[in-house]
C-alpha cells in the first residue's frame, strides 16, 4: 500500500446527514450513486487484484442513501493489514490548477478515507503515480454522513486521476452512495487564459494573459499563480500581479531542446486553474503553419466545430484542434474560437445517434450545447473505427457495414446543414502503419484472444472514397489527410506506438494541412 502523500491545499470537511448542503455542479464522477450495475459488479468501480478487500452493488431495501442502490466496500487481511480499496477513473485535462471537491455518503464500522491516485506520463516521474490521501480519517458509524475532500492538481503534468475510497481496521466495512467529484471554485467567477495552447520555435517566446473575470467583469486587483513542473516533482510557483487593465502576462521562454512544456494558472482566492500547453519544435515547422495561417481568410466571428474519433480526442490541450485554434487566434484572436468534440471509440453511427440526441448515445454529453456558439465550419474526421476489421469475421466485416457508414455520414452531413448553415469539410482517415497493427493484430490473435485490425490499406481506401463521394453528393468540401500521412518520408515518426494515433509530430502535419485547405492552398 503506498504510502500517503499530501495534496496541495488539500482539506477535510465532514457533514451529519442533516447538515451541509453542497451547491448543485456537474458531477464527474463515474457512476456516483452505484446505480449502474453490469454483470453483477459495480459499473466503472473496481478493486484490482493487487489490491485488498472488495466493492459489490447492494440493493436491499433501505440500504441506499439516495435512489435504489449503493454499494458496499469490505476489507480484507493483506500485508498484514486489514483494509480494503476500490477506485474510478476520470480525465483530468480541464481540472489541473482547479479546486476540486470530492464527496461520498457514507455508514459503516471503521474508519474510512477519502484520496485519488495522480498520473503523469512514465518519462517524468517514476512511478508515474503518487496516492493523495485526506489528512485525517473519518470513523465510520451507522448513520449515513457526508466526507468531503477538497484539494488542487498542482502538477501541470497530470494525465488524469483516480478517484479512490479506503477503509481500514479489522472487520471493518463500509456502505458507499451518492458520491461526487465537482469544482469547488468560487461560483460567478471565470479565469481566461490565451492562448491555451502555444506552438514557439526552439529559443523563441511567447506572451500569455490571464484574467480573471466575476459575472464578465475582469478583476483589476489581486494576483495568480503560474505552476511549472520541474525535475524535483513539486512545481515551481510564480506570482502574477492583476494590473489596472484587468490583465496578467507571463512570458515564456523556449528552451533550446524541442517539447511540451504545461503550466497552470491558478488563482487561489476563487479555486480556479486553467492548463496551458506550449508545443516548442523547429522554426521550419512553426513558419510553415504561420505563413498557412496568415493566408486563411474568414468571415467573422468564425467557429469551427470538430468531430471525430479519438485521433480527434486524444491529447487535448495540444492536439490538432489546438494548433488550429492558436494559429487563428494568431491572426484573428478572439473572432476565431474552435471547438473539440472527439469522442474515443467513435465511429459514424454513433455520431449519427449522438446527433439525434438519442439518450441511449454513448457518451451523449460531448454533444451537449453543440451549436453554441453556432458554428461556421464543421469538420468530419472518421473511418478509423469505421474500418476496423474484427478476428471474429476472419478480418474480413468492418465495424460498420460501408452501405451504413454511406448513408449515415450523408444524413450527418445533411442534417449540420440544416441545423446550422455551417461550412462542411470532410477529412479522410489518415493512414496508419499497417506493419504495427497487422503484428500486434498477430499477436493476440495468437493468444487465443479476439481483437480489431485496424489501418488495413485497402478498408482504410474503401472507406474514404465513399467519404469523397457523400462529400461531393452534399456539397461538402474534402480534405485527402490520407495520402500527406501515407506518403511521409519517415511515416512511423507520425505515430504513437500503436500505429493508429497521431503523435505530436502527425498532430502538427493535420494542423498545417487544415490551414492550407482554409487558405486555399
Amino acid at each position: 500500500m503506498a504510502p500517503p502523500r499530501r495534496s496541495l491545499a488539500c482539506g477535510v470537511l465532514l457533514a451529519a446527514a442533516c447538515g451541509v448542503c453542497l451547491a448543485a455542479a456537474k458531477n464527474d464522477l463515474t457512476n456516483p450513486g452505484f446505480e449502474s450495475v453490469r454483470g453483477g459488479k459495480v459499473h466503472g468501480w473496481s478493486t484490482p487484484s493487487y489490491w485488498s478487500g472488495a466493492i459489490e452493488p447492494v440493493a436491499d431495501k433501505g440500504a441506499a442513501h439516495g435512489g435504489r442502490r449503493c454499494a458496499r466496500l469490505t476489507s480484507a487481511l493483506s500485508r498484514k493489514k486489514h483494509w480494503g480499496r476500490a477506485l474510478t477513473y476520470v480525465r483530468t485535462k480541464l481540472f489541473v490548477g482547479r479546486r476540486l471537491r470530492y464527496s461520498m455518503w457514507v455508514r459503516g464500522k471503521g474508519e474510512l478515507l477519502l484520496g485519488y491516485i495522480q498520473y503523469v506520463p512514465p518519462e517524468v516521474r517514476k512511478p508515474h503515480y503518487a496516492y493523495v490521501y485526506q489528512e485525517q480519517p473519518t470513523a465510520l458509524t451507522e448513520q449515513w454522513q457526508q466526507v468531503v475532500f477538497e484539494f488542487a492538481l498542482a502538477d501541470p503534468r497530470t494525465r488524469r486521476i483516480a478517484p479512490i475510497v479506503e477503509i481500514r481496521g479489522e472487520g471493518s466495512v463500509a456502505w458507499l452512495d451518492d458520491g461526487a467529484l465537482t469544482s469547488a471554485a468560487q461560483p460567478g467567477f471565470e479565469l481566461r487564459v490565451e492562448p491555451h495552447h502555444a506552438m514557439v520555435p526552439v529559443g523563441g517566446r511567447i506572451d500569455i494573459t490571464a484574467r480573471v473575470l466575476r459575472k464578465g467583469t475582469p478583476l483589476t486587483s489581486g494576483g495568480l499563480l503560474v505552476l511549472t513542473p520541474t525535475d524535483k516533482g513539486e512545481p515551481a510557483i510564480s506570482k502574477l500581479s492583476i494590473g489596472k487593465g484587468g490583465a496578467a502576462t507571463w512570458s515564456f521562454q523556449a528552451s533550446k531542446e524541442p517539447g511540451l512544456h504545461a503550466v497552470t494558472f491558478s488563482h487561489p482566492d476563487t479555486g480556479l486553474g486553467e492548463p496551458v500547453t506550449i508545443d516548442v519544435t523547429d522554426a521550419a515547422t512553426c513558419g510553415a503553419l504561420e505563413q498557412a495561417a496568415r493566408k486563411v481568410r474568414l468571415p467573422t466571428p468564425a467557429h469551427l466545430l470538430f468531430i471525430g474519433d479519438s485521433l480527434t480526442d486524444f491529447h487535448r490541450g495540444h492536439n490538432y484542434v489546438d494548433k488550429v485554434g492558436f494559429w487563428l487566434w494568431k491572426t484573428y484572436g478572439a473572432k476565431a474560437t474552435v471547438r473539440n468534440a472527439g469522442v474515443g471509440g467513435d465511429f459514424i453511427s454513433r455520431v449519427w445517434q449522438r446527433l439525434n440526441r438519442d439518450p441511449k448515445s454513448y457518451r451523449l454529453a460531448m454533444y451537449d450545447d453543440l451549436y453554441s456558439p453556432k458554428p461556421t465550419h464543421v469538420f468530419f474526421f472518421l473511418g478509423h473505427n469505421d474500418s476496423k476489421l474484427s478476428s471474429r469475421s476472419g478480418y474480413k466485416d468492418p465495424c460498420v457495414a460501408i452501405d451504413t457508414f454511406e448513408k449515415e455520414y450523408r444524413l450527418a452531413i445533411r442534417k449540420i446543414q440544416k441545423d446550422t448553415g455551417a461550412r462542411i469539410i470532410v477529412l479522410s482517415a489518415s493512414s496508419s502503419v499497417y506493419e504495427i497493427t497487422k503484428a500486434t493484430s498477430d499477436k493476440r490473435l495468437a493468444a487465443g484472444r479476439a481483437n480489431n485490425l485496424f489501418g488495413k490499406p485497402e478498408a482504410l481506401e474503401q472507406f474514404n472514397a465513399v467519404a469523397r463521394r457523400v462529400a461531393a453528393e452534399c456539397g461538402a468540401d474534402y480534405l485527402d489527410v490520407y495520402e500527406p500521412t501515407r506518403r511521409h518520408p519517415d511515416k512511423p515518426s507520425l505515430f504513437m506506438p500503436d500505429g493508429v494515433h497521431v503523435n505530436e509530430a502527425g498532430n502538427r502535419l493535420l494542423a498545417l494541412e487544415i490551414l492550407k485547405h482554409l487558405a486555399g492552398r
